[in-house]
């Protein structure tokens, strides 16, 4: 999967220069690039330690609106992607041993994230 779903989920994720709120969606993007191994796999049981440590940085930085901000362009990208594994986008914070006050779904409330 390696390159091309790399080169897959950056042009999928890029929405011009949508910002969410106060939150840049392209930044937001940048953090989950080591994870589309993971993202578009079917058969991967986990997530790279890289995509792990990734996100555990993007969670330390997002707080109060920004967490909301994060939330509402991970939706909005989300449901653009082609080929994306639903369940392993759902799994992946707890794979990660990230824990959100919500569950991850193209359906969360972003307001009580």
């Amino acid at each position: 999967m390696g390159c091309h779903c790399s080169s897959s989920f950056l042009i999928a994720l890029t929405p011009g220069a949508a910002a969410t709120g106060n939150v840049d969606c392209r930044k937001v993007r940048q953090y989950f690039v080591p994870c589309a191994g993971y993202l578009f796999s079917r058969s991967a049981a986990n997530p790279s330690v890289a995509c792990c440590i990734s996100l555990r940085r993007l969670n330390a930085q997002s707080k109060g609106p920004v967490r909301q901000g994060v939330c509402e362009c991970l939706k909005s990208n989300a449901a653009s992607l082609s080929g994306l594994n639903q369940n392993h986008a759902s799994s992946l914070s707890s794979k990660c041993g990230i824990s959100l006050k919500t569950a991850v779904s193209f359906n969360t409330d972003c307001r009580r994230a």
